[in-house]
């Protein structure tokens, strides 16, 4: 599927779906939508306390390592009709071996994240902004999989506060042990060929 791919996310302050476009992140997009613009939202909390997980990464440094060796990655955006990045997410093109399916394959997905306005947790209303946006860019990843050949099978390391959420679209613990980076502990966790069916069927 080329870029850009047209998505829908809901606006939670009008009720209205509206529209969004799944982008290439390049290092222009980082600098000034997450780097600068995510963090000095008016809409946030004055005291972010604790600092959220991701608040100093800098998005054009990062990369996938994966047992010691760096991936080749692509990493996505998801803009807005005023050309606003609403989130992010890296993911691997080159594929890691599956755990769930011995013998198969996966594609590996870092740096999943919303943009802060749309954390309520962050915001100094507590309310939700843009709604949807971290399982749009889930179903693209489960899509790349596709595309690339490993049935939709994604691999990645969930943050503690989004272990949840990550199991409520279907992906499973994989009784690993947990990755420490930055004093967090990671779960890795594998999204199965099956429920990346289900997750792509509207796509």
């Amino acid at each position: 599927m080329l870029l850009p791919k047209v998505t829908t996310l809901f606006f939670a302050p009008t009720g209205q779906y509206v529209e969004g476009k799944i982008v290439e992140l390049n290092a222009e997009i980082a600098d000034q939508q997450i780097h600068l613009d995510w963090w000095a939202d008016a809409n946030l909390s004055s005291k972010l306390d604790p600092l959220p997980i991701d608040r100093h990464w800098n998005w054009n440094e990062m990369g996938i390592e994966y047992e010691g060796s760096p991936l080749a990655i692509q990493k996505v955006t998801i803009l807005t009709g005023d050309q606003a990045a609403q989130g992010a997410m890296m993911i691997s093109t080159d594929p890691v071996p599956s755990i769930l399916a011995p013998g198969k394959h996966a594609l590996f997905v870092e740096l999943l994240f919303t943009a802060p306005r749309n954390r309520p947790a962050l915001r100094s209303d507590g309310k939700p902004f843009f709604l949807g946006v971290g399982t749009e860019l889930l179903t693209w990843a489960a899509w790349l999989s596709l595309d690339r050949g490993y049935d939709g099978r994604l691999l990645l390391d969930g943050s503690p506060e989004y272990l949840a959420w990550y199991e409520k679209r279907g992906l499973q613990t994989l009784g690993a042990k947990p990755i420490l980076y930055e004093g967090v502990a990671y779960t890795p966790m594998e999204l199965s060929a099956n429920v990346a069916q289900q997750l792509l069927k509207d796509w």
